[in-house]
This record gives structure tokens, C-alpha cells and sequence, in this order.
């Protein structure tokens, strides 16, 4: 009875340990979940912080830049904008025990005193020089803080930095990572630095989203069969076989697919005019072998046999070993930044893999260009003085509201980086700025 009894108690308490242990697993795997989620949300408020300092930075330098009262102040409520987010991330840190009134007093100000410059250019007040001035010294104070924010990134990235070390003391390893935190962002105090961003998908290419589509409005509408006859075509593809079709879009299509020889194709061809609106032949990559200039070369050549004549390539962006042109529609020496086509060129074999018209579809017709009423001398006058300019062409560039405008465009540099200016060619208004960023993997604008 008695060895019953013991043995009762040996398996109730072999139950406990093993609820005990179960219970305990459970809670600390709860506690891990949250302290990721945790960890998470700080990573993404600083990798947010470093994107809008990048931005700020960027703005700043395009301030230096400005001529005319209207870009001003479109480039000062931007940065307004910009260093209130800013401003919100570096609240979601947890820095209790770091103090970082100076880095908050700088975002500050620039926000404070480019809202006072969008208000002097609403009253069409032009930038002094004392301006130029003190925007120059942000941008300094601005670098240096991008600087400090890029390093600490570096370590997030390796692994070699948590931000819930701040909140831990017991082991060594986590002291050690908080008080690197803690010097980084003294440092980051110390110094006010940020980090510039990348945004693009070519010059002027958003504004067709809303329109309606000029190459199709008169076009008749074809058939499915006559369609895929197109495609076949203009793909060289005769495996090529329609799978679906869209209504109700802005370029109603046909779909095709194929697979051959590794090979998996998808392309689309409007419904009115039978025009490809885009392919894609998805495959395996080699080694690149082929150079950007001739991978150029090559969709240039594509895009004239395909009867898309008078195109010119303007930037290129190259990933994964495909090199993405974009190519845009001259008419009497100007250059049509609306009429957009893309083609993703294979750095290996040179073979095109992909093509995208849409911009071309939605805007494309034989423009009446307005006369030209100032003359590219009278142009360079307003170019600020401290961009060197390097070259100058004419360009038909789309407004926000939608409306076309020619422009002298005014390629130049100014610290080690590249600009384009653009110049209204009928009334003398500095119409947009814009950044190049160029590098071997495409050149790029912000």
C-alpha cells in the first residue's frame, strides 16, 4: 500500500515537472514572439528614419539649386513633410536613456525654416543668397548626420546590433550591444548626419496612370484570333496561344502564353489595333557577357525593326543580368519624356526578354509643339549659378496636371553629383529638378 502510494506521488509529481516544463516552454516562446515583435517595430521606425534623412538630405541639395520662387516652395513643403516623419520615427526608438535634443532641434529647424521659405515664395519673394547660405549648412549637418545613421545600419544588417538590447543588463554580450547603441547614437547626436534614397522607374513615367489612351481611341477593334496572329508575329513565337483577356482597364487586352526550350512566355496585345502592350520570357541566366552600350544597341535596333521609329534611350536600370532601357519618342528634335517604352535586354546573350508600352499607347501622337519663345541663352541666365552645365536639349515634360510642357532641358553638375534642370521654353519657369545617380548598375534619378 504504502509502495502504491509512493509510486502516486512519483508519477503526480513527474506530471508537474512535465506541466511545469510545458507551461514554461510556452510562456518563453510567448516572450521570444513578443521581443521579436518588438525588436521589429524598433528596426522598422530606424530603417524608416534613415529613408526620410536620405530624403531630406536630397531636398537640400536640389534647395541649392533653385532659382525660381515656385520650385521653392514645392521643394520646401516636401521637406517640411519629410523631416515631420523623420521627426516621428526617432520618437518610436526606444532612447530613454540617450538624449537626443540636438538631433531633434535640427530636424526641427529644417522643417521651421523651409516652411518660412514656402511661405516667402508664396508671396513670390526669390532665395537670397543668405538662404542659399544657410541651406548649404543644413545640407552639411545633414551629411554628416546621414553618416552616423548609415553605420549603425551597417550593424543591424550584420546582425551585430539590437535594439532590445537597450532594455537588458544581465549578460555581457547585451550590455556590450547597448552600449554601442548608445555610443552610435551620441555619435548620431554629436554629428547630424542622413543617408540619400533611390527612387525610379524613368523620368516621367506616373502621370499616364489616370489618361486615356491616344494610340488606340481610333483604332478598330480586332479579334482574338487576329491578335494572336500579331503577337506571334512580333514575337517570333509560334507556340504562342491565348489564355484570357481584360476589360474594363484603361488598355483593354488579349493574354498569351507559351513554353519552349526553357522558356516561359507571357505578353499581352490591346484589343484595339492589336498593339503589344508587353512580353515577358522568363528563363535562366547566364554569365553576362554582353556590355550595356551594346545591350542598347540591340533594343534600339528591336524597337526600329518593330516599326517604333524615332526613339531615343534615356536611362537604363540593370538587375539580375537584364538591363532595363527605357526609350522615349523624338518628334522635330525634341525629345517626348511621355512616350515611353521599355526593353529588358538578357546581359548574356543579348536576347530580349521583355518590352512594356504602355506610356507609349497612352500618350503617343504627332504633337503641334508650341514655338519657342526664349531663346537657349536666355535659358542658361536662369539656370542657378551654382549648377555647371554641361548640356542642353529641348524636351516635351508632363505637369501633375497631365499638361505638357517644352523645356530646355539643362544637364549639369554641382558637387560631385548630376542634375537636370528643366527650363520652360515659352515663359522662362524653372519647371522641375531633378537628380542623377549614376552608377554601373543604370542611371537613375531622384
Amino acid at each position: 500500500m504504502k509502495q502504491s502510494f509512493q509510486k502516486y506521488i512519483y508519477s503526480a509529481l513527474g506530471v508537474l515537472l512535465v506541466l511545469s516544463f510545458a507551461f514554461g516552454s510556452y510562456h518563453y516562446r510567448k516572450a521570444e514572439k513578443l521581443e521579436i515583435m518588438v525588436e521589429n517595430d524598433y528596426n522598422r521606425a530606424f530603417h524608416e528614419l534613415v529613408n526620410y534623412v536620405d530624403d531630406i538630405e536630397v531636398l537640400l541639395h536640389k534647395g541649392m539649386l533653385v532659382s525660381s520662387p515656385s520650385q521653392m516652395a514645392t521643394i520646401s513643403s516636401e521637406l517640411f513633410r519629410q523631416t515631420s516623419a523623420a521627426k516621428a520615427c526617432l520618437g518610436q526608438l526606444p532612447l530613454s536613456e540617450v538624449q537626443m535634443e540636438n538631433t531633434e532641434k535640427f530636424l526641427s529647424q529644417i522643417g521651421d525654416y523651409t516652411y518660412l521659405l514656402s511661405q516667402n515664395s508664396i508671396n513670390n519673394e526669390q532665395v537670397s543668397q543668405e538662404d542659399y547660405k544657410n541651406l548649404a549648412s543644413l545640407g552639411e549637418y545633414a551629411q554628416k548626420l546621414n553618416q552616423e545613421l548609415l553605420k549603425m545600419e551597417d550593424e543591424i544588417y550584420a546582425g551585430t546590433l539590437r535594439f532590445d538590447a537597450l532594455s537588458k543588463k544581465s549578460n555581457a554580450s547585451v550590455a556590450y550591444a547597448a552600449s554601442d547603441y548608445r555610443s552610435g547614437f551620441q555619435s548620431v547626436e554629436k554629428e547630424f548626419q542622413e543617408y540619400p534614397s533611390l527612387i525610379y522607374d524613368g523620368p516621367f513615367s506616373e502621370h499616364i496612370e489616370s489618361m486615356n489612351p491616344l494610340m488606340t481611341e481610333n483604332a478598330p477593334m480586332v479579334s482574338g484570333e487576329e491578335a494572336l496572329k500579331k503577337a506571334r508575329d512580333f514575337l517570333g513565337i509560334p507556340e504562342l496561344s491565348q489564355n484570357g483577356e481584360s476589360q474594363n482597364t484603361v488598355l483593354d487586352s488579349y493574354s498569351f502564353t507559351a513554353s519552349y526550350d526553357g522558356r516561359d512566355v507571357i505578353a499581352a496585345f490591346t484589343k484595339k489595333g492589336a498593339y503589344p502592350l508587353y512580353f515577358l520570357i522568363n528563363r535562366e541566366i547566364g554569365e553576362e557577357t554582353i556590355p550595356v552600350e551594346n545591350a542598347i544597341s540591340i533594343a534600339a535596333e528591336y524597337l526600329k525593326t518593330h516599326g517604333f521609329s524615332s526613339m531615343t534611350e534615356s536611362y537604363y536600370d540593370k538587375s539580375g543580368g537584364i538591363a532595363t532601357i527605357n526609350f522615349a519618342y523624338v518628334q522635330d528634335d525634341v525629345i517626348c519624356y511621355s512616350d515611353l517604352i521599355k526593353v529588358r535586354i538578357a546581359m548574356d546573350t543579348g536576347e530580349v526578354v521583355g518590352f512594356e508600352s504602355k506610356g507609349y499607347l497612352m500618350t503617343h501622337t504627332q504633337r503641334k509643339l508650341p514655338a519657342i519663345k526664349l531663346s537657349e541663352a536666355e535659358a542658361m541666365k536662369k539656370i542657378n549659378s551654382h549648377l555647371s552645365v554641361d548640356s542642353v536639349r529641348l524636351a516635351l515634360i508632363p505637369k501633375d496636371s497631365k499638361r505638357e510642357v517644352l523645356c530646355y532641358e539643362c544637364k549639369g553638375h554641382f558637387s560631385d553629383r548630376n542634375y537636370l534642370i528643366y527650363i520652360n521654353a515659352e515663359n522662362g519657369r524653372e519647371e522641375k529638378i531633378l537628380m542623377l545617380l549614376e552608377s554601373p548598375e543604370g542611371i537613375l534619378t531622384i
